[in-house]
């Protein structure tokens, strides 16, 4: 059986007798996208199906093509990735510990000693808190953004950390994250269902997400002002495109070029050595292949990115609800056992990291 007809009927069989309404999938091959499916349903009450274009929250996905806005402001020389950060609108609270050692590097690679894992987010309709209110902890819940560790002596996951990140672009730049990197790096990338807002038109072609008893959440939900840490909606067709774009070993001179190979590479290689993280990037190693992406987890959606540098393959899985690593999961293990296996390819090892 094909690849293709494999994983269609997997996903449709999943879906099927799980609580998880629908799935996008993308697969590339050597470097290329090779099909692009949708199987079930985008809402359940109108048997809306899932296609391609169906647009979805990723969450921390959102990261990745965050880490990308942020490297371009690095490649102009406008931001310095091992300087201390300085930011205007906001700044970290006292602590004990040394605040110049919090820079750009330690944001992306979660080593900067910050606190806050993740965002709950908020659901339509409400007014977002600003930027500042929400570093400074109006989060629903989520808690505020300060320095709890010496910068670079560990390793701790830190949304909070990408959300002082976005900050530092929004000044670097001079304009809103989401404008940013809407023209600096989703369009460039072709991505044209994509941002880091939701606006009507991808509001019109959303899923519904859903909670994992089945229970359908408000369309467009949850909302975040921490956008490079959880805002980015997209979908399966353009979350490839990204894929494709992270493989610089296989672009083409026409390819888009929104960074530099070397800075791809860089950012997929651990900042720390025995780490799983590089700059936006998660590491680790599937049946002897080295693999780097990202998955992503709000209220109502899962999704998962993994594309293996070396050998050109990869994969993209898009989910409307909470219990999504239902179908996420075996999906997964049938592409790595006919993809993965028997590839060959220098690999390092690098243990899991948590989504």
């Amino acid at each position: 059986m094909e690849l293709r007809d494999e994983l269609e009927r997997l996903g449709w069989e999943l879906c099927e007798r799980t609580r998880v309404p629908g799935v996008a999938i993308a697969v590339l091959r050597e470097g290329e996208v090779a099909f692009v499916l949708g199987c079930g349903w985008a809402n359940l009450e109108t048997e809306e199906p899932v296609t391609p274009e169906t647009v979805f929250n990723i969450g921390s996905i959102s990261k990745c093509v965050a880490a990308w806005g942020l490297m371009e402001l690095v490649e102009r020389g406008t931001l310095v990735l091992d300087a201390p950060v300085v930011t205007e609108r906001w700044q970290l609270p006292p602590a004990e510990f040394d605040a110049r050692g919090v820079t750009l590097e330690r944001l992306l690679s979660h080593t900067a000693g910050l606190s806050l894992h993740g965002y709950p987010g908020f659901w339509p309709p409400v007014e977002l808190p600003t930027l500042e209110r929400s570093l400074s902890g109006d989060t629903n819940g989520a808690g505020d953004v300060r320095l709890e560790a010496a910068p670079g002596s560990r390793w701790k996951y830190s949304g909070g950390g990408y959300t002082l990140a976005q900050l530092l672009a929004e000044e670097a730049s001079g304009r809103s994250f989401a404008e940013f990197l809407r023209t600096e790096v989703l369009l460039p990338l072709g991505m044209q269902s994509s941002a880091y807002s939701f606006g009507e038109p991808l509001l019109a072609r959303s899923a519904t997400p859903y909670d994992g008893d089945g229970t359908p959440l408000p369309r467009g939900g949850p909302l975040f002002p921490e956008l490079a840490a959880a805002g980015l909606q997209t979908t399966a067709s353009d979350l490839a495109r990204f894929a494709r774009a992270s493989l610089p070993r296989f672009r083409g001179e026409d390819d888009p070029r929104v960074l530099e190979p070397e800075t791809i590479e860089r950012m997929q290689v651990a900042v720390a050595p025995g780490d799983a993280y590089g700059l936006g990037y998660q590491l680790e190693t599937r049946l002897g292949v080295r693999l780097v992406g990202h998955g992503g987890a709000n209220q109502g959606w899962i999704a998962y990115l993994r594309v293996a540098p070396e050998t050109g393959d990869g994969l993209v899985l898009l989910t409307n609800s909470s219990a999504g690593n239902a179908v996420v999961a075996p999906l997964e293990s049938a592409w790595a056992k006919r993809v993965l296996e028997g590839r060959s390819g220098p690999v390092r090892t690098a243990p899991e990291s948590p989504r």
